[in-house]
């Protein structure tokens, strides 16, 4: 090795220096970061915990199976570098979010034949070491499916920062096949840690660095959820005539109190077919309408269709106590 190999620190210096003297120096501005602030990241992690907790409710009923998902820390990094750390087969999710602006899901191989497998009927086992690392056209078709999921979690994650509808493009198993940025575009990364069943393995989200940043609400994380909070929300409908929808075929209990008497024991046990009671009700008096025990109405006896009858003659309000013995 030669030793009079300068250093990249020795090498930037005199580069820029010989720039300076050619005279073809470029400005920078220093106000640009490729980081996110607190607030940025806090924004991301409520997103996609969201994301994470919608995903399991659409995934887990439609695998009846054990599913989780963990979100991990992001990161980001360059298009390139990111696709070349993937393996060689790797189910890619391609979806359009805005007008050149693409992304991808991807996911583990072994986790993806799990996912397969219980699809099948399977137990979600992972693949063995004498299994084909690849899927024909047939189970690319049905694994569409599921996937398409994380499209919808996706939409419903962003539902209070920003209306996003991806669409679908493709699903792909080759990464080096998969072009939608250029090789050096920053790209960031949200990876999850999934398990299925028996198999666990890795789920990502990757999206272009800045279209991320610029979704992200200008304030400040605490300032936005607590606007988000403060507002008021549109009146709702009484619930009134819902409610009387719902209950209008409902059966309650209704009876007609003739009248009352007090007898003493004695009287009671001497009583024998044709004697007569007396009531303290007078025959010109309105009876008693109850409803679940408490008296409603009042009304007059009678007949209707050759059965005994009750014509409703007052409807009784809220301080009628004195009626309702």
């Amino acid at each position: 090795m030669r030793q009079d190999v300068g250093s990249y620190d020795e090498i930037m210096r005199l580069t820029s220096s010989r720039s300076r003297v050619e005279g073809t120096a470029s400005a920078y501005d220093f106000r640009k970061t490729e980081k996110l602030t607190q607030d940025q990241k806090k924004f991301i992690e409520r997103v996609f915990v969201s994301f994470s907790e919608t995903v399991i409710t659409k995934l887990a009923p439609m695998l009846q199976a054990r599913f989780s998902m963990q979100l991990m820390t992001s990161v980001p990094r360059t298009y390139v570098s990111y696709l070349n750390s993937l393996a060689e087969t790797t189910p890619m999710l391609i979806f359009g979010l805005e007008q050149d602006v693409k992304g991808f899901v991807d996911m583990d191989f072994d986790l993806a034949f799990a996912l397969f497998d219980r699809l099948m009927g399977g137990k979600g086992q992972p693949p063995q070491p004498d299994v084909r690392r690849y899927f024909s056209d047939l189970e690319k078709a049905i694994l569409q499916k599921p996937f398409t999921q994380f499209l919808e979690a996706y939409t419903q994650a962003w539902k209070d920062f920003k209306p996003v509808k991806p669409q679908l493009l493709s699903v792909e198993f080759n990464p080096m096949a998969v072009h939608i940025a250029s090789p050096s575009e920053l790209m960031f990364v949200i990876p999850f840690q999934a398990e299925l069943a028996e198999a666990h393995g890795s789920i990502n989200v990757v999206l272009p660095f800045h279209y991320l940043r610029d979704c992200i609400p200008k304030a400040s994380f605490d300032e936005f959820m607590l606007s988000k909070t403060s507002v008021p929300t549109t009146p709702q409908p009484p619930a009134t005539p819902q409610l009387a929808k719902h209950i209008e075929k409902a059966k309650i209990p209704i009876t007609v109190s003739l009248g009352r008497a007090e007898l003493l024991f004695q009287e009671l046990l001497s009583l024998e077919v044709g004697d007569t009671i007396r009531l303290d009700t007078e025959i010109s008096q309105p009876l008693r309408v109850k409803v679940s025990g408490q008296t409603k109405f009042l009304g007059h006896p009678g007949t209707k269709d050759s059965k005994l009858a009750c014509k409703i003659s007052r409807v009784l309000q809220d301080g009628d106590e004195e009626l309702d013995e």
